[in-house]
């Protein structure tokens, strides 16, 4: 009897954590959707929703800090970007992935391919994205490092790496 009870009660409480996260079939599908939609470039209003209202996104070497899915929009721009993929390819390929569904945790890494900005011929960036999700499968937090190149782009960026992303002047 203590048997079945105690099979019982590690069956419910297994239940009631696989509700509480997202699985892990649903968060690859999730990551890989995400990746697909950024890849294509095309449908600006399904990207963004995948963040959660509050989500932020720290770009790490550009410096930039966005602190909810306005701000994000703001940053990404897609719709006034002047942005062409270069060579027939989507923005980038991803060489790795990692999906953790026990801490709803994403990384993955690859190349952005050369593409067109106003004009301006960049890439290939290499990078390493790492995607933070909530219980309800929505990114509460990203993190981006991006190899961007030339080096100009980015000598007004803001140092990130000061504690509590306080805008540090003499960090920069």
């Amino acid at each position: 009897m203590i048997r079945k009870s105690l099979c019982f009660i590690v069956f419910v409480c297994g239940l009631c954590a696989c509700q509480s996260m997202p699985s892990e079939v649903a968060l690859e599908h999730t990551v890989a959707d995400y990746i697909e939609v950024y890849q294509e470039r095309k449908n600006f209003e399904r990207l963004l929703s995948f963040y959660a209202p509050s989500a932020q996104l720290e770009d790490m070497i550009y410096g930039h800090f966005a602190t909810d899915r306005n701000a994000i929009a703001k940053f990404y721009d897609w719709p006034n970007s002047k942005l062409t993929v270069l060579e027939g390819k989507p923005l980038f390929t991803v060489e790795q992935k990692v999906v953790d569904p026990l801490q709803n945790i994403a990384f993955f890494s690859g190349v952005f391919h050369r593409f067109s900005y106003f004009g301006e011929e960049l890439g290939p960036w290499r990078f390493l994205i790492k995607l933070q999700f909530d219980k309800q499968g929505k990114i509460i937090h990203q993190q981006d490092w991006i190899n961007y190149t030339p080096r100009s782009l980015i000598t007004e960026g803001k140092n990130l790496n000061t504690p509590f992303l306080v805008d540090d002047k003499k960090g920069k």
